[in-house]
């Protein structure tokens, strides 16, 4: 594997190592919230990640940041269904 390929984390959409690894870290625990409330505290701080990386990183298309957001919004999604 490239290492563009390691850090494309939607396809079309390859980050710096650091910010792909702490989205992916804020995925994760989104993913293995243990209650609802952590849940939208892990959301939050996902998508606040995405919202500095709009700021910072001017060269990211607009739509793969609305891809982000949706991204972080289905995980939020499934997990706070599991924990119904």
């Amino acid at each position: 594997m490239t290492e563009r390929a390691g850090n494309e984390l939607l396809p079309g959409l390859v980050l710096p190592p650091a910010y792909h690894g702490t989205l992916r870290k804020r995925l994760a625990e989104v993913g293995t919230a243990s209650s609802t409330t952590n849940c939208l505290i892990a959301q939050a701080r996902a998508e606040g990640l995405v919202e500095a990386l709009e700021t910072v990183t001017h060269g990211i298309n607009p739509v793969h940041i609305e891809r982000l957001y949706l991204l972080i919004e289905a995980a939020a999604t499934a997990r706070l269904q599991e924990l119904q």
